[in-house]
């Protein structure tokens, strides 16, 4: 069966909280949003980099955020765009650009990074989740 309208709408609402959790250090509500097997990646940082690298289950995506948040303080402002959603049933994918902003006014609020996500959804008893998030940071 094909995706109905309120998957969409459900999709891109996952995405608005997934944004403002990891944002203002909602730990657990980020973790929420990703099935219990759920994987974060962030490629394109150099090695080594904090917030690189891949994170796998529930207790990985935890210490992710945490430190997501420890490094940004609240500051990070996570904007996505050109959403392009695909699916059947119970399964979809969604491709869609990101912008890191540093938040404040004048100097202090910075342009970070632009990126493209590339995840793979899963619609569970609770609603929609990621089933594997994947972000590529475009080179300096």
């Amino acid at each position: 069966m094909a995706l109905q309208p309120s998957d969409y709408e459900e999709i891109r609402q996952l995405l608005a909280r997934y944004n403002f959790a990891v944002d203002f250090g909602h730990i657990d509500d980020w973790v929420d949003t990703f099935t219990a097997d759920g994987t974060f990646s962030c490629v394109g940082l150099p090695d080594g980099a904090p917030l690189g690298g891949k994170h796998e289950g529930k207790d990985a995506l935890h210490a992710y955020a945490e430190s997501h948040f420890a490094i940004n303080q609240g500051r990070a402002r996570h904007w996505n765009w050109n959403l392009v959603i695909e699916g059947s049933g119970d399964a979809a994918t969604m491709q869609c650009y990101l912008n890191a902003y540093s938040a404040g006014q004048g100097d202090s609020a910075l342009f970070r990074a632009t990126g493209v996500y590339r995840d793979r959804l899963s619609r569970t008893e609770s609603g929609w989740k990621f089933l594997e998030r994947e972000v590529t940071i475009d080179p300096a």
